[in-house]
Parts: C-alpha cells; structure tokens; sequence
C-alpha cells in the first residue's frame, strides 16, 4: 500500500481481487474503486459477470447499461476459473494484493482451492471479504440468494408490500446495502490491518446487512411489539404523498416540526384543524393519520403544483416534487453538484455515469474510468505478474484468458 495518500482518492495504492457479480460484491468493489483503490474484476470468459446482458449495451456486446452502473473505475480479467493455470493466475495476483472480495455461495472458492485458507498461506497479510446470502454454517447454507430472497427475509419486503396488491418495487435494496457495508468493513480492517500488521477474514450476508440496515423497525418491535405495515411509516414520520390539481405528486414530512402542522394547515385554509382532537398534537396525528390524509386530499388536488411549493418554500415546511428519473438528471441540485459525468467512450460512445456521493475536501475525485470491457485488462494484469506474451497468448488460444 503506498504511502502517498491524494486528498481526493485515499485508497489509491490499495489492490483489490474482485470476484464477484450481479451487485452485492460488486457495488462493494465500486465504492472502494471510487476513492481510488485498484479493482481487479475476474470474469468467466464466456460473457464475463451475467449482468452483462442486462437491459441495453450501446451496440457492444456484454456491456449493458446494469452493468456499468456497478463497474465503474474497475479493470477487467477474463478467466476460466475451472482450469488449473487460471486458479494459478488468481494467487499471483493475490500475492499482490491487499483484499479479496467474492461473492460466491459458501465453499464454492475453497472447492476451487482459492479460498481464504489457501490465499492466506501465499499473501499471510491478505484481507478476505466474503459475500452471501447466509451464513456458511447456518441453516440455509445450501439456498441461493438474490435481492428480492434478502429483502424477504429481513423484514424489508413486508414493508414495502401492500398485501392486497403484491408487487415488487423500489430499487435492489438488500444487494446496495450488502455491499456498502462489505466495503465498510473493508476499511475498518485495512485501518486494523495498518495498526496490527493482520488481515483476516469477514463474512457479511444479505440478510445480516439488510436486517441491520432497519434497526428503528426491530426497536419499535422489541421495545412497543409495533409491527409496521408497507403504509404505517406516513404516521410515524408525519409524511404524505399528494396529488395536485396538474396531477403532479408532492411530498410533504412534518416530522417533529410543530409548526410545519401550523403552517401546512394555514396553507390549506383549514386553520380549524388546530383544535380538532383528532389532529392537534403530534400523538392525535399519529393515532389518526389516515383520517388526516383523507381530509387534506380535496385541499392538494384543488391547487397545481407550483402553488404547493410556493407556499411551502415561504413557510418552511419540509416538501419535495416527486421527480421522475428523467427529471433528476434536470434537478437544480443535483446539476449544481454535478452528480453525473458525461464521457466519450471510444466504442460505446456517449456514457454517462453517476459519480461518488462524498466530495473530499470539496472534490468528488479525478475523472472517472469506464466500466471495462470483458478481459480489456487481461494483458496488463497478467503482464505484471510475469506471464510473457507468448504465454499470454498460449493462454488465449486455449480460451483460459481472454484479450478483448
């Protein structure tokens, strides 16, 4: 790890071995990518990571738009982990490298003679981060996991559902949470590691990251046994949805503000609202929310939604229009923040990618590079390890690496 730190990429001098797909790992290997460590993704060479494939690739095979999403900043190798010499391949590089993050089911990379176990023998100091869906020695070991199993079993799914029209919605919840906190535990034990001189291994599963990313929602159980529904939060934060008179949707959270409940109901012309007892204090609210929604519908859907915002921006009441994702890309905030980054790519052209949420020291860090082609860094990556290129080549020509 180099000892020179830029202020805007602190990880830069860290080497990463990504073995993972879909999202979980690889959303952890894109957050450590994005302050600078160096991200080796292995790939199979017959399509590289499934996620290739999905929705959309510029007219380039296997480079689909989900993908690049979660790739970004990374370098690819194209590997037939099946074969002995690309196992081979894998602990030189690990050799090199400061962490190893995978996302297989459990055993499968001890089966394949990668594992902790025998990475740690080449690289003693080597930190091992292993991604699942449960627990190696738990009870549904065996089961395969994705985002909609983890959102299910952690509570999260039951929240999100109305039972009388069972749907799925929202973004990947479970796989996005996984993966930051794999890549917060990724730094807690680098830090370790620069005090101690150990590596060592973690284990995070979906379902631990996902339960423990609701842990307001297990209190209210264990302290009140309040078991929340998909459309009880409207009452503990004091929050709504409403239509306006243009069809538009606005989104209003009184919380804890008193005095948003005040100026909410000024705004609406019902100042009667005040003394009601079903409405005026904050408890009233909650027991009766839902009469509450009822009564400020016909005020909202009689009124556009410039009107509400006015009103709402000279009174202080904590509001938002609900933006279409068309429509984020427009939003003066996130234009001002400059939140996306436009390149030319010299075969997909035009890529857009989000950038990384935190501004260190004021800047979101260098331009950033593309999500890679399947295998576009194999040469480089075996190259440094000391394969020749004729070796690189005879590699090739028996499908173990591939060159894109």
């Amino acid at each position: 790890m180099s000892k020179e730190i830029p202020v805007d990429s602190p990880l830069k001098g860290v080497r990463v071995l990504e073995i993972a797909q879909f999202i979980a790992g690889p959303f952890a290997g894109q957050q450590l990518a994005d302050y600078g460590a160096e991200v080796i993704k292995i790939e199979r060479p017959g399509g590289g990571d499934p996620f290739r494939t999905y929705v959309g690739g510029r007219n380039v095979p296997n480079y689909g738009c989900n993908f690049r999403a979660f790739n970004r900043n990374k370098k690819s190798v194209a590997l037939d982990l099946g074969s002995p010499e690309a196992r081979e391949i894998i602990k030189k590089i690990a050799a090199e490298t400061d962490v190893v993050l995978e996302n297989f089911r459990p055993g499968v990379m001890d089966r394949l003679g990668i594992g902790y176990e025998a990475l740690k023998e080449i690289n003693p100091g080597i930190i091992y981060c292993a991604v699942a869906g449960f627990s190696a020695d738990g009870p549904f070991r065996n089961r395969p996991a994705f985002d909609t199993v983890g959102q299910a079993l952690s509570g999260i799914l039951y929240l999100f559902t109305d039972h009388e029209n069972p749907v799925l919605r929202g973004p990947t919840v479970s796989d996005q949470v996984t993966g930051m906190q794999a890549a917060t535990a990724i730094l807690a034990k680098l830090r370790a590691k620069e005090v101690t001189g150990e590596g060592g291994r973690i284990d995070i599963t979906m379902v631990d990251a996902s339960v423990s990313f609701i842990p307001d929602f297990y209190a209210g159980y264990t302290d009140a046994q309040i078991v929340p529904t998909w459309d009880s939060r409207g009452a503990t934060s004091q929050a709504c949805i409403m239509t306006c008179a243009d069809g538009k949707l606005i989104a209003v959270q009184l919380g804890a503000l008193e005095k948003a409940f005040f100026a909410l109901i000024e705004l609406l012309g019902c100042p009667q609202l005040a003394t009601d007892p079903r409405f005026a204090k904050q408890a009233d609210r909650r027991a009766n929310w839902g009469e509450f929604i009822n009564v400020m519908r016909p005020y909202f859907a009689a009124r556009p939604l410039a009107h509400w915002m006015e009103g709402f921006a000279e009174k202080g009441v904590p509001y938002a229009e609900i933006l279409t994702i068309p429509e984020v890309y427009e939003s003066p905030e996130v234009v001002h923040g400059k939140l996306f980054e436009t390149r030319e790519h010299p075969i997909a052209g035009p890529v857009t990618m989000v950038r990384r949420s935190a501004r260190l020291s004021g800047s979101r860090g260098p331009a950033q590079n593309f999500p890679p082609l399947l295998g576009e860094h194999s040469q480089e990556i075996l190259s440094r390890i000391g394969y020749t290129n004729e070796e690189i080549s005879n590699l090739s020509e028996q499908g173990i690496v591939i060159n894109s």
